[in-house]
This record gives C-alpha cells, sequence and structure tokens, in this order.
C-alpha cells in the first residue's frame, strides 16, 4: 500500500509540474506578443511625430500640396500653398512661376500672333536681298564646279595633256596605251628605243604631275618599258567659257558645230546618235561614246580647236590604242541640255 501511495503521489506531482509548465509557456508568448505590439506601436508614433515635426520647421512638401486634409494642417498649425493661391485667385490675378502675371502672358502671346498674321507677301519679298542668291560654293575643286564649268575645265585638261605629250615624247618613243579621264587622270604605256629616253621620258612627266606612280615591273620586261600614271596639273581655264544650257530643240544643231571642229575633214566619229539620257530634273543629262580612227596629231589639233570654240560638249574620258590603221581613239562626251 505504501508503495502503491508514493507511486500514486509522484504520479500526481509529475501531472501537476506539467500542467504548470503549459501555463508559463503560454503566459511567456502572450508577453512577447504585446511586446510586439507596444513596439510597432511606438514605431508608428515616433514616425508621426518626426513628419509632423518636420511639417512644422519645413512646412509642406510640394508633392503634398493639396494632398493632407486642411484640418490636419489646421491644428499643426501648416499652410497648404496651393489652397492659399486658390483662395488669393479669387479676388487677384494669378501669378506665374516668373512672377509675371498670366494675363499679361496671355495678352502679349495674343499680340504676337496678331502681328505675325498681319505680315503680308509683299513684305517678305520687300524684305528678301537679291545679295542672298549670288553667294556661291568656293570653287577650289573640280567637283565644286557647276555642269558647264566641268566642261570648260575637261576641254582644257586635255588640251594641255595633249599638247604636253606630244612636246616631251621624241620621235623614237611609241605608245600602245593612252588614257584620260577627267578632272586630271592620265595612263601611259609605251616603249622607248633605249633606257636614256625612257628615263628622260619619265622624268619630264613626273615634273608636271601633282601624283606620279610607276608599277613594278616583271623581271622579263624590257628596261625601256614606259608605263606611268597619276595626276596631271592643269593650268586654270575660264570656268565662264560657257554661259547657257543647250536648248532641248538645238542638241542636232551642237552635234554639227562639234564635227565642223575638224577644218581638214579627216575625222569621222560613229556613236553621236545614240546618246544615253538622264532626267535630273532643272536639266538633263546626254552622253555619247563617240569612236574613230585618227592620228595623234590630228586629234590633238580638234581637241585643241573644241578647247577655244564655244561648243558645249565636254571629253570626260578618252582612250587611244593602236588601230589597224593610226590610232583607234574612243571619246566619252557630255553634253547639259535645258528641260
Amino acid at each position: 500500500m505504501i508503495q502503491l501511495n508514493l507511486i500514486e503521489a509522484a504520479s500526481q506531482t509529475a501531472s501537476l509540474e506539467a500542467k504548470v509548465q503549459v501555463k508559463l509557456n503560454t503566459k511567456n508568448k502572450t508577453t512577447l506578443k504585446s511586446h510586439k505590439i507596444l513596439i510597432a506601436f511606438g514605431s508608428v508614433a515616433a514616425v508621426l511625430v518626426l513628419f509632423a515635426g518636420s511639417l512644422i520647421l519645413f512646412g509642406l512638401p510640394k508633392p503634398l500640396h493639396g494632398v493632407i486634409p486642411e484640418a490636419v494642417l489646421s491644428t499643426l498649425g501648416v499652410e497648404d500653398p496651393s489652397r492659399e493661391a486658390l483662395l488669393q485667385g479669387r479676388g487677384k490675378a494669378q501669378m506665374t512661376t516668373a512672377g509675371g502675371l498670366l494675363e499679361k502672358q496671355r495678352e502679349a502671346e495674343r499680340a504676337a500672333l496678331l502681328e505675325k498674321q498681319s505680315i503680308s507677301v509683299e513684305n517678305i519679298v520687300q524684305g528678301v536681298s537679291p545679295k542672298m542668291f549670288n553667294q556661291t560654293v568656293a570653287k577650289t575643286h573640280y567637283s565644286n564646279y557647276l555642269p558647264l564649268e566641268q566642261i570648260a575645265y575637261q576641254n582644257a585638261a586635255l588640251s594641255q595633256l595633249l599638247v604636253f605629250i606630244n612636246t616631251a615624247t621624241p620621235d623614237n618613243i611609241s605608245f600602245s596605251d593612252l588614257i584620260f579621264e577627267a578632272p586630271n587622270y592620265y595612263y601611259v604605256r609605251g616603249v622607248a628605243e633605249n633606257p636614256s629616253l625612257q628615263r628622260s621620258f619619265l622624268e619630264r612627266i613626273k615634273a608636271v604631275s601633282s601624283s606620279f606612280k610607276t608599277p613594278t615591273l616583271p623581271e622579263n620586261a624590257p628596261v625601256t618599258d614606259i608605263t606611268a600614271f597619276g595626276e596631271y596639273n592643269v593650268a586654270q581655264p575660264n570656268l565662264n567659257a560657257h554661259k547657257s544650257l543647250v536648248s532641248a530643240d538645238g542638241v542636232a544643231e551642237e552635234l554639227k558645230h562639234f564635227a565642223a571642229l575638224d577644218v581638214l575633214k579627216k575625222i569621222k566619229f560613229s556613236g553621236l546618235d545614240k546618246p544615253k539620257i538622264e532626267d535630273y530634273g532643272v536639266f538633263k543629262k546626254y552622253s555619247f561614246k563617240a569612236s574613230t580612227n585618227i592620228d595623234y596629231i590630228s586629234l590633238m589639233n580638234f581637241i585643241v580647236e573644241l578647247q577655244k570654240s564655244p561648243v558645249r560638249l565636254g571629253v570626260q574620258k578618252l582612250e587611244m590604242v593602236p588601230g589597224k590603221k593610226n590610232l583607234a581613239a574612243t571619246l566619252h562626251l557630255v553634253m547639259y541640255v535645258a528641260p
């Protein structure tokens, strides 16, 4: 019995301890939750106090104008500038951010609009100075020239090149190729009788060139070979030699004047009846590919006469190679025609 009573007493004691332990844990959890609520409430209160203090010290920020109720602001003694402006606007004119009256600004805008509308076409025309249209780009390069000026330059450049080669080349040098392309590019290929004549010719053409090159020759090439290309120095021609475009019904007549420059009647061109026509709106460009068989002196004299004449055909490119008889020459011609 004693043993049973002890066991019973022990079990009751364990039961009581367990119950007490549970009650203690519940109390601790409740206390922690209460502390968290108090801390959160205190944080919110502190933020509100700081916010209210900043409003009192620094005034209401612009993003919050018209947002916070007026009763709250009155309690704190803070004014809302947006509401003040509305109240003041009922009795007096509004102010712009620059300090001017909106009404005056609107009046100035209306006056400027009326003044703009009162400007007539006649007043505009009278205010335009004719000198405004006489300003031209500095013509320092061929690419800046007008079409008729380019024609004058092309013919002068080719004439000067052909005359130079004729005077600088002795009889014992022969050419297999001679090419000119506007504004002043050239390519010559031939053979000299001896190395001394070869060097002499190359030095002469180099002296009158702004750019001069001779390609590397193969080992089996003769020492008298002549191959050179570059840019020839052109004495500035009269760019105002031609005053107007060819009229639309005057193309055939202009071609007749061109053929008539051969006073000895030794040159017969083929291809002048098949122009390529390009329309640029303000003018039309006629391109011809004229071919002929002629000796060097006759062709040189013809180009010299073309350069001195009022004929408005320019030689954009000349290709000369040996032909069955004399030289086979191809002239790429250009004419600018009024629309």
